[in-house]
């Protein structure tokens, strides 16, 4: 197999461990891991490079921290429009929500209304806990 070949077996093993985990966000290091496990030898310029083509295709979201130290990135359908909610982020298991409910208008209305401020949704989340992880604590 040629270096070409090579490179695209390597964005398809990228792409479908996003796609996998699309329900939660992964860290460069996850997406390395994974791949080194599972026989992949990828540097991690080759990841990188390949997260800023999909982001620029808008096929995922990167989350960033407050201190810019690390960035998640998440797998995006079409179907989610997520510049246009809020996500919500269970600070147990990682599990992502999408917030695409009426309530979006709301609060965004409430916000620029009462607060003269236009929220940014796209890479925006909410932590708390979910259903799930909060039943366990139970």
């Amino acid at each position: 197999m040629g270096t070409s070949g090579y490179k695209t077996e390597n964005r398809r093993r990228i792409l479908e461990y996003l796609i996998e985990h699309s329900n939660t966000t992964v860290s460069v290091k996850e997406i390395y891991d994974h791949l080194e496990n599972n026989g992949c030898s990828v540097n991690l310029t080759t990841i990188y490079r390949f997260l800023n083509k999909l982001e620029s295709e808008e096929r995922i979201i990167p989350y960033h921290s407050e201190k810019g130290e690390k960035t998640t990135y998440q797998y995006v359908a079409d179907e989610h429009h997520c510049a246009e909610h809020l996500h919500l982020k269970c600070i147990k298991c990682g599990k992502i929500l999408h917030l695409d409910c009426q309530f979006m208008s709301d609060i965004s209305n409430h916000i620029a209304k009462h607060h003269d401020f236009s929220i940014q949704c796209k890479n925006s989340i909410i932590y708390g806990e979910c259903k799930e992880c909060r039943e366990k604590d139970e």
